[in-house]
């Protein structure tokens, strides 16, 4: 018997089976839980069956697994139970277990995940571990769809035309990105570094990650958990902190690598770990950048930026102040697009080292005390160095009569 007081603060595993989602297992005064009867209620609510493990040709294998799934692994972290089995269902797509995704996709139903999201998961997997694998979890879904007389196909869910595919996909890719991708292809023969990078671009982002059913941050955090199931290391690393930008907390991460870990083994798990645990912080606003205002929430803009920024707008125009303020602060290596204001701009700068360039001029070395007047229509791009934090007061001038232009992203060699 384990002393849930031990293993967990709070336990968050039960689920109401006719709402589908969690509920707090509140303990009275001198109660406790042990694993067996977490394990059971969780079992029986996901496969809709009494829980026996003493049945089969070995019962001692059923037992050990499913007390240590059921009963330990679904009180670790702050995922809900539909969560828990979209992870699932996408962890045992990739591995292509495919009796094992049978009975998931069933559990995951029985608690009110839907087909579409179901489908959307393993179509996720596409671009990650090609199509025969994805086609073939498709197959057990449309099984088990039939199975319970849902009418198929599904409903369509793509929302881009052909000529948007590129736009669209940049619009997701970019501000989670940039365009590392770009970058690391550059130097292939025949240009094959520019089609695999156009490939990316379209149909992960473009036709995959445009779709209805899941939003961004759900894709990304399933994005990480196809990659600790494969190991695949270093393509985590970046995977991990676009689903941070994608407002993925540290700690829902860790508990989706969790999540995986009963079904890719303490290895890859551990691995992932390890990555999540090196990439925290990285690039982040640490405590000793200090600057007059608080940094505010991630940038709503950011698919015109590279990097992540954050804004505090200090100041909306109304019918009373004719003024727009706000502050601005880059992580290291974050900018702007180019782009240009009607109306023109002022920038304050307040903390950190940045970087400032007209179209055609030399670039400029900001730091903190330095004001850049930006005249209305000049196209210009404005961010953090590469090696510092930066921070900087926007005033937008000539209200009402003010509109931001945005234009391409910064190359390389414009950014120094």
């Amino acid at each position: 018997m384990i002393n849930l007081k031990k293993i967990t603060a709070a336990i968050l595993c039960l689920l109401s089976l006719n709402q589908g989602t969690i509920f707090a297992a509140v303990k009275k005064e001198g109660s406790q839980m042990n694993r067996a009867d977490i394990c059971k209620k969780n079992y029986e609510m996901l496969f809709n069956s009494t829980w026996n493990p003493n049945v089969g040709n070995d019962p001692e294998m059923m037992e050990i697994l499913q007390k240590y799934i059921f009963g330990e692994v679904f009180t670790v972290g702050n995922l809900d139970v539909k969560m828990r089995e979209l992870i699932t269902v996408t962890s045992l797509s990739v591995q292509q277990t495919l009796p094992q995704l049978n009975a998931h996709i069933n559990a995951a139903l029985n608690v009110g995940v839907k087909p579409l999201e179901i489908r959307e998961a393993i179509y996720l997997c596409a671009p990650f571990i090609g199509f025969p694998k994805t086609l073939n979890a498709l197959g057990v879904l449309n099984e088990v769809l039939a199975s319970r007389k849902i009418s198929l196909p599904l409903e369509k869910a793509g929302t881009v035309s052909e000529n948007e595919r590129f736009v669209k996909g940049s619009e997701i890719q970019t501000p989670l990105y940039g365009d590392e991708i770009a970058r690391e292809m550059q130097g292939l023969p025949d240009n094959v570094g520019e089609s695999v990078s156009k490939f990316l671009t379209e149909f992960c982002f473009g036709d995959i990650y445009t779709r209805g059913g899941l939003d961004t941050k759900t894709r990304e955090l399933l994005a990480v958990c196809i990659l600790t199931t494969t190991g695949n290391n270093v393509t985590l690393k970046s995977h991990i902190e676009g689903s941070m930008k994608a407002g993925n907390s540290k700690e829902t991460i860790a508990a989706a690598i969790v999540q995986c870990l009963p079904y890719v083994g303490f290895p890859n798990a551990l691995g992932a770990l390890r990555v999540l645990k090196n990439v925290d912080g990285e690039n982040k606003i640490t405590s000793d950048f200090k600057q007059p205002f608080k940094f505010g929430e991630v940038n709503p803009y950011s698919k015109y930026f590279t990097g992540t920024t954050y804004l505090n707008m200090l100041c909306t125009k109304d019918d009373v102040w004719n003024s727009s303020i706000g502050n601005v602060t880059f992580e290291k290596g974050a900018r702007t697009n180019w782009h240009k204001h009607t109306g023109g701009q002022i920038l304050l700068v307040t903390a950190g080292e940045g970087r400032y360039q007209e179209r055609g001029k030399e670039l400029r070395i900001l730091k903190p005390g330095d004001v850049v007047k930006i005249p209305p229509n000049v196209e210009h791009w404005h961010g953090a160095a590469p090696d510092s934090t930066f921070a900087h007061i926007s005033i937008e001038t000539n209200l009402p009569n003010n509109t931001s232009i945005w234009l391409e992203p910064v190359k390389d060699r414009d950014y120094k």
